[in-house]
């Protein structure tokens, strides 16, 4: 409990330091917030000695361009994360149903250690953890995609894991708007029926749930399934109708207007 709470008071100083630099005009929260992780990540890698190709200490950087999960950078080469401060992620699955307990949050993700060439699970880290990226170890994937792990400092507690590169965003999603945030990864939402257009099931019947549910989005690039009603509901979602803890839950299509991200 002490070291999370002097971990929050770390990444709150770092926050409020970069609140204070930032000119007015965009001393925003969010902005303010990836300014105290680059300020995080100069400080880790500062502690960590971590040195770029040229010999001087890396230098942190965003690059929400590059999205993430071992996409690859234009024309199709390897992306080249080091340096990019980004966030653990849970990695997007096609077994939507595996969430039926989707509601205990946080989400835990596993972090791994290098034995050589192997890599082995070495203890957890939890869904939206900002880290920065020091080393890779990647490979050409079946797809387009790349495989492989990366090495990173925990920007919590100044603590170098593994992820896999499928574990790793360099944009919080969670904080964007549910259409683009499907692009990245699962979330949670909670579902008012603001567009009027009720959601649909696979075969385009409409299916009545109550305002206030919550609701597991799929990560649309992961998705298995095709919405018959793609103008107004193009966003696969699992619910529970029985309550939250059930063992099965049921799919329908969502709209993005009526869904608001909670985690």
């Amino acid at each position: 409990m002490g070291r999370q709470f002097i971990s929050i008071l770390r990444r709150a100083a770092a926050f409020a330091l970069a609140l204070l630099l930032a000119p007015p005009a965009i001393a925003r929260a969010e902005t303010a917030m990836a300014d105290a992780d680059l300020l995080l990540a100069g400080n880790a890698i500062r502690a960590f000695n971590i040195q770029g190709p040229d010999g001087e200490l890396l230098v942190p950087r965003r690059a929400e361009e590059m999205h993430g999960r071992g996409k690859p950078d234009s024309g199709l080469d390897e992306p080249d994360y080091v340096g990019v401060v980004g966030f653990a992620a849970l990695t997007p699955s096609e077994k939507i149903s595996s969430f039926s307990t989707f509601d205990r949050t946080p989400w835990v993700l596993p972090a791994y250690q290098r034995e050589g060439e192997k890599w082995t699970v070495s203890g957890t880290v939890l869904h939206k953890t900002p880290v920065v990226v020091v080393d890779q170890v990647l490979r050409p994937g079946p797809d387009q995609d790349y495989r492989g792990y990366l090495q990173v400092i925990r920007l919590d507690k100044n603590e170098r894991i593994w992820l896999k590169v499928t574990q790793f965003v360099t944009v919080p999603y969670w904080t964007l708007p549910a259409a683009e945030a499907v692009n990245y990864g699962n979330f949670i939402a909670v579902y008012r029926n603001a567009s009027r257009h009720d959601p649909k099931d696979g075969s385009g019947r409409s299916g009545s749930i109550p305002d206030g549910m919550h609701i597991l989005l799929a990560d649309r690039g992961n998705s298995r399934y095709f919405s018959p009603d793609r103008e107004n509901n193009p966003f696969l979602g699992i619910y529970f109708p029985n309550g939250e803890e059930d063992e099965t839950g049921s799919f329908l299509f969502f709209g993005p207007a009526d869904l608001t991200i909670v985690y």
